[in-house]
């Protein structure tokens, strides 16, 4: 079963392309930004065998791993996940290239049923969850590896059911960052999307939000509160701040960030919410005034002299002279120390890991070629005869088996330390890749799985200007390029999704499925499962990314 053609045809032609992420890097992609000694890091799962975040491996030997949302400490490092989001507190003292973590927080920050979805995002207890090209799906459900009836895995937002009536939608649990509290707009975008079965009655967080508050309401006995689409009722609620209970009246503001949380599910489509617990959170892991931070998310706004990232206001003017600065939208990592107001960062260091209107592309075939790279510490790696740089920044999985995400990922690591050798071992070398070029023109890996061998190649991108794409007729087929990778199609097997259209033009986003030989991907007639080309027409502006694996 291919990532996309046996799960994605037709569902999710609906989504079209996704709209909101994970566009190029600038030269320093690969680089972690550099972070003093015992610095707190914040960030999705990139890889095991430890734990890497922000580029940093962190040895897990004695690490505690902390559910922030019901303070459990008994969770173990084997249950966590590529993906997911994570603020990790090195041991005191601890230092070199692989510091120790003390403590792993993990903290999702959504929980509940698939209200709707669109191009690019689906709503879930009335917040926008943006799907890009760094989001990542599993599928824990029971019924994945069911001897009986067993169901589809879950690989990309095609998968998921959206709320119908009375019958709620798939239930997922998102890790993500803060991205805006402004509605109509996305308030997470997700790093990880997990799928799981609803839990059973009694788990008090079985429902939750994290997010901005953009409204309180506050009468006699009475007072509620709004984040993002969800309006949350506290006359029955349980409120903390600061780490102490507080009357629910007055206890939070708008612009404060809030987790609230129920075990009993909201009205569908969730518009409402009577939670049964609301927690002041921070923006920031750490709030010391002075205290060295490090954290990625994506820009919600940006002037000359400062940007935000997570809902925190970044400081750049003690950066050195020419240092370039994000934009909006730009995916970046800060690295710096926190004010004095304990709310925002002074930062020392950025990176802009991928910029916003950059091009993605997608290649899934045989690696047939693993070199080291330029650069220490990453390789390269080639697949439909593209070489594609492989770093600590890329989120690495390995997908052969069935169960795969419930393994555990430290018994047989897969990770930029162990790269070749584990891909020299495996079973299947083939892979999925999700790239960006970054400002040199080379591509930059955001994320690598492998996945069970295949004769199925996939490629997906914008059109190529030369050479000029040319329909085919009965007789003659259907050529194009995608970043130099020649296809050559049955015009019988090429779909446009554009209404009225039918002819390819150079810059359509277009996805093609087929066999992949000498140099050339063959999409033949017949087979609507494994070879097909679909066309989705010119890109709708920002960061335009097809929806891949």
């Amino acid at each position: 079963m291919t990532r996309l053609t046996r799960a994605w045809i037709p569902a999710a032609l609906a989504l079209a392309l996704a709209a909101c992420g994970g566009g190029g890097g600038d030269e320093s992609a690969s680089t972690p930004a550099s972070t003093a000694a015992g610095a707190t890091s914040s960030g999705p799962i990139t890889a095991f065998g430890s734990v890497f975040v922000n580029g940093h491996e962190f040895g897990t030997g004695s690490a505690q791993v902390i559910d922030d949302d019901t303070g459990d400490t008994t969770g173990r490092v084997s249950a966590l996940e590529v993906g997911q989001v994570v603020d990790v507190q090195p041991a005191g003292g601890s230092t070199g290239a692989s510091p120790q973590a003390q403590w792993l927080h993990v903290h999702p920050l959504v929980r509940g049923h698939v209200d709707a979805a669109t191009a690019g995002s689906i709503t879930v207890m009335g917040q926008v969850v943006s799907l890009d090209s760094g989001t990542l799906f599993s599928d824990h459900r029971a019924c994945v590896n069911a001897s009986a009836s067993p169901c589809t895995p879950v690989a990309d937002a095609s998968g998921l059911a959206g709320t119908a009536g009375s019958t709620p939608g798939s239930y997922v649990s998102v890790d993500g960052y803060l991205f805006s509290g402004s509605s109509g707009s996305a308030q997470i975008v997700a790093t990880l999307v997990s799928v799981r079965d609803v839990p059973g009655a009694g788990w008090p967080v079985a429902f939750k939000v994290e997010g901005v508050v953009s409204a309180t309401t506050s009468t006699s006995g009475s007072s509620s509160l709004t984040i993002g689409g969800l309006s949350v009722a506290l006359d029955h609620a349980t409120c903390r701040v600061d780490g102490h209970a507080r009357a629910c009246t007055g206890a939070f503001a708008s612009g404060e960030v809030v987790s609230v949380f129920s075990a009993t599910p909201p009205a569908l489509p969730a518009t409402t919410f009577n939670a049964s617990v609301a927690i002041e959170r921070k923006r920031l892991p750490v709030q010391t005034a002075g205290a060295a931070v490090e954290f990625d998310g994506r820009v919600s706004a940006a002037s000359a002299t400062s940007f935000v990232v997570r809902g925190v206001n970044v400081d750049t003017s003690a950066l050195p002279a020419g240092t370039s600065l994000p934009a909006m939208g730009d995916l970046v990592r800060v690295a710096g120390t926190v004010a004095a107001d304990g709310l925002s960062v002074t930062a020392s260091a950025i990176n802009i890991l991928h910029a916003a209107r950059s091009v993605s592309y997608g290649f899934a075939g045989d690696v047939t070629a693993v070199a080291a790279g330029a650069t220490s510490g990453t390789f390269e790696v080639t697949v439909l005869g593209q070489t594609i740089v492989v770093s600590s920044q890329t989120r690495l999985s390995d997908r052969q088996s069935r169960r795969w995400f419930d393994h555990d990922p430290q018994s047989n690591p897969f990770n930029v330390t162990t790269f070749q050798s584990y891909l020299a071992a495996s079973a299947s070398q083939h892979v999925a890749v999700k790239a960006a070029k970054d400002s040199s023109g080379n591509l930059q890996a955001l994320s690598l799985s492998i996945w069970p061998a295949s004769t199925t190649s996939e490629l997906a991108g914008p059109v190529d200007a030369t050479p000029a794409p040319v329909m085919g007729s009965s007789s003659a087929p259907t050529t194009f390029s995608i970043d130099g990778v020649a296809v050559s199609a049955s015009a019988s097997a090429v779909h446009f999704l554009r209404h009225g259209a039918g002819s390819l033009g150079a810059g359509d986003e277009v996805l093609a499925s087929g066999s992949f030989a000498a140099g050339v991907l063959g999409v033949a007639t017949g087979d609507s499962f494994g070879n097909f080309v679909i066309d989705f027409g010119a890109p709708h502006g920002g960061d335009d990314d097809v929806p891949l694996y």
